[in-house]
């Protein structure tokens, strides 16, 4: 993608028109003034030295040399050979089991430290394919999208812990679901999915959901962890182990038929983690014999600059313009020329640095040294807060920090600060991305709307736009869900008072023996009886637990 860094620039062309108008009239000024002076004859032979197809070659020189100081200037520039990362692969979903369960120690040092440790080793080895990462516990959560930064992977995967999802649990299906809305839903192939979990499902639904995904091309590998023994859990907090409702020691167990019945369900494989290789050249393996796809990534943008080709025509030119014999104000003429020569310098040593602090930027980003690449492009930005490369690879590194406010206002500098389309959309679906990060639904919804208005066949805009509006449907639709069940407790709870007050009402006097038989006393007494047993039918009935949330909290 060609363009120019300071199209601004350019409108000094606009000064060329004039400059030829006030030529003309130069040159009808000395022909009016040749003509008064009187004898043809005689100023004939008092400017015979004077030669007017030099004159026109030397003001060609200097106008061509104004030329290229002003493209120098604006400095021509086209994308270097490290923008895309093109490659051959398929896209992986990573989907890490962080529930309490996963802390037992059966494994050494724990089984999420031993997934995590496999996690990291099978990443260096899928360099040509797409991760992404889901997290979950009673809840799942997509932590990365689809990236060939496998770099930022190796952060989440470290950063993985029970803490991240609130809700404790195990929900195999709706981690299966989450990771599935990641593919591309119009591709039927290219997919698979890598679950490592101890298989403590404390969710029906994952055969059914699996079966599902199979239908869709997506095939489920599957990693076990944990011993058919069990293991007490640690709880985290208290430090102390983890009690069932009846003050029972926790055992977790690994569930390996769970896991088989998952990975069989998709033509996929299980394999129980016990030696890291074993599970890392199964895995390959597995990848492998999935069909491959043409990979396009951009990690980040580097431009290759040509200004001082335009300045080192300009001053061959100027420098021809001063070996050209003529006249008058010859030292005039080199003087503006070297004058506005300074001038280019000057506007382009600032681009020239900020350049050099973005390459270098570049290549800190590659080298996956993100602290520092992340100092050199703030310094680029600081030198020019109107550059839109530095803004926008800022916002990369700031992104791959975690820290998503910041790179969601450097892609939105880089959009304001550019004229270039393509550019503008990469900001938008960046800033998309980040602000989906940061839960803000509506704002990345309208970014990527922005994006595809500049280009409609962004299909990863398209998908993400639809994902989030889907995101944001059943947000509402759980938002209202959740009023309607607020108000159906505080209606139970009114009942409930209403209840007690009847109860706490002083009771009639008992009837005197003499009125009553013993049937009568007998059928009384049943009656009682049944209304205690409604009113704590209620009681429980209120301390139940909502219908989506695990019973188990492990």
């Amino acid at each position: 993608m060609l363009k120019w860094q300071h199209i601004e620039y350019l409108f000094g062309l606009g000064a060329l028109p004039l400059l030829g108008l006030l030529l003309y009239t130069l040159l009808r000024w000395k022909k009016k003034t040749k003509a008064r002076i009187g004898d043809p004859a005689l100023v004939g032979q008092l400017v015979k030295n004077f030669s007017p197809l030099r004159f026109g070659i030397k003001v060609g020189l200097v106008l061509l040399a104004l030329i290229g100081v002003i493209l120098g200037a604006a400095n021509f520039q086209r994308p270097g050979a490290m923008q895309n990362v093109n490659r051959r692969g398929v896209d992986v979903m990573l989907v890490l089991d962080v529930s309490k369960s996963m802390l037992a120690r059966d494994i050494k040092p724990s089984r999420l430290e031993k997934a995590k440790q496999l996690l990291i080793r099978l990443t260096d080895r899928l360099e040509n394919d797409r991760i992404g990462l889901v997290l979950f516990a009673g809840r799942a959560y997509l932590q990365m999208p689809l990236t060939t930064d496998h770099g930022a992977a190796h952060i989440y995967i470290q950063d993985a812990s029970p803490d991240i999802v609130p809700t404790q649990g195990t929900v195999i299906g709706e981690a299966l679901r989450m990771a599935n809305t990641a593919f591309n839903s119009k591709e039927r192939k290219y997919k698979a999915i890598i679950l490592l979990s101890d298989g403590e499902d404390h969710d029906p639904e994952a055969l059914k959901v699996a079966k599902e995904l199979a239908s869709n091309g997506v095939m489920i590998n599957t990693v076990g962890i944990g011993s058919a023994e069990g293991s007490p859990i640690v709880d985290p907090v208290t430090n102390e182990l983890k009690k069932d409702e009846q003050g029972n020691t926790v055992i977790s167990k690994l569930n390996e038929a769970e896991l088989q019945q998952l990975a069989d369900a998709t033509n996929g494989r299980y394999i129980r983690l016990d030696n890291l290789d074993d599970v890392l050249i199964t895995m390959n393996q597995q990848l492998d014999g999935v069909e491959k796809k043409s990979l396009n990534d951009t990690a980040f943008i580097d431009y290759i600059s040509y200004f001082q080709w335009f300045l080192g025509i300009a001053l061959v030119l100027l420098l021809a313009e001063y070996f050209l014999p003529e006249r008058r104000r010859r030292n005039l003429r080199l003087t503006m020329g070297m004058g506005l020569l300074f001038l280019c310098c000057s506007l382009t040593s600032s681009a020239q640095k900020e350049n050099a602090l973005i390459r270098s930027g570049n290549r800190y980003y590659k080298q996956k040294q993100v602290d520092q690449s992340l100092k050199q492009y703030e310094d680029a930005v600081k030198k020019a807060p109107g550059n839109p490369t530095a803004n926008y690879n800022l916002g990369n590194a700031f992104f791959r920090k975690n820290n998503y406010n910041d790179a969601a206002n450097s892609y939105n500098a880089s959009v304001e600060h550019t004229t270039d389309k393509a550019m503008q959309e990469k900001g938008l679906y960046n800033k998309g991305v980040a602000l989906v990060k940061q839960q803000k639904l509506q704002e990345s919804i309208d970014a990527w709307k922005n994006a595809l208005k500049l280009d409609a066949g962004d299909e990863d805009a398209r998908e993400n736009l639809q994902k989030a509006l889907q995101q944001m449907k059943q947000q509402q639709q759980s938002q209202q869900e959740k009023e309607k069940k607020d108000q159906k407790e505080k209606k139970e709870q009114k009942d409930k008072k209403e209840e007690n007050k009847e109860q706490e009402q002083p009771q009639q006097p008992k009837p005197q023996p003499s009125r009553l038989t013993k049937q009568q006393v007998e059928q009384y007494l049943k009656t009682l009886e049944q209304k205690e047993k409604d009113i704590q039918d209620k009681m429980n009935q209120n301390k139940a637990k909502a219908p989506n949330q695990p019973e188990k909290d492990w």
